[in-house]
């Protein structure tokens, strides 16, 4: 697959920080890798580790020429610096995608950052969320308001892989493909998505127009929605990477 053309909007909601972070790294041969995380908590060191974290997954996805070897190498960095270190450290959800011409789309996340293809004016979710919501639907048991606050799986998770696969029913890593095809493929935090389908809406209505258009009239009305529904401090910010692609 190639990369016609790509975009990133931020909004910074009512957080004191912008803790979502995006990252582009390219490589030769057309290769190019893209991150969107989304830092848990708000403070100038989330903020910082979300944006040098975004950065080294990237670097790695092109270089390893994998999504999951790259989430996988991340962690595994971050869990010996925090071992050296004796902290627990900052953490954040993260969704990589790595684009190689000729081969499928791969990507790979830990948390509720959300890939979305757009084909023929269809929206499809390429991702499941680690959260607390998507354990307890798994299992059947009723979902709770704040069921979707809880993450189960991210980078700096002081939680084992195995001890997340034991008790949430899910990998701490997970992955998707995606065929070889012309489509709209979308990046998104949970600032950028959730109040938007709090309203009943599709992400999808938003997302048309030149990659920048959609990006920044996603953000700008996921914001817009927050500020509608919930009180000033507790609208997230919001981050959407749209790019468009083509086999």
């Amino acid at each position: 697959m190639f990369v016609t053309a790509h975009a990133t909007a931020q909004q910074q909601g009512g957080r004191s920080h912008q803790c979502d972070a995006t990252a582009v790294t390219a490589a030769h041969g057309g290769v190019v890798a893209f991150a969107v995380l989304d830092g848990i908590g708000s403070s100038p060191e989330v903020a910082r580790f979300t944006r040098q974290a975004a950065h080294r997954l990237t670097r790695a996805a092109v270089r390893t020429h994998s999504a999951e070897a790259a989430v996988r190498q991340v962690s595994h960095e971050i869990d010996v610096e925090r071992f050296h270190g004796a902290e627990d450290g900052p953490a954040a959800c993260a969704l990589v995608v790595l684009v190689v011409p000729g081969e499928p789309l791969r990507l790979a996340w830990r948390g509720d950052v959300r890939a979305y293809v757009i084909r023929d004016g269809q929206v499809e979710q390429l991702t499941r969320d680690h959260n607390r919501r998507r354990v307890n639907q798994d299992k059947g048991r009723p979902v709770g308001e704040y069921d979707r606050n809880t993450v189960t799986s991210c980078l700096g998770d002081v939680n084992s892989a195995d001890a997340i696969e034991r008790f949430c029913g899910h990998d701490a890593i997970e992955t998707a493909t995606v065929d070889p095809e012309e489509l709209r493929l979308v990046l998104a935090t949970d600032g950028a998505y959730e109040p938007i389908e709090d309203l009943g809406r599709s992400v999808g209505k938003y997302l048309t127009g030149f990659p920048a258009q959609a990006a920044a009239a996603l953000t700008a009305t996921a914001v817009m929605d927050a500020r509608i529904t919930r009180r000033p401090q507790h609208v997230d910010n919001a981050s959407v990477m749209v790019v468009d692609l083509v086999p």
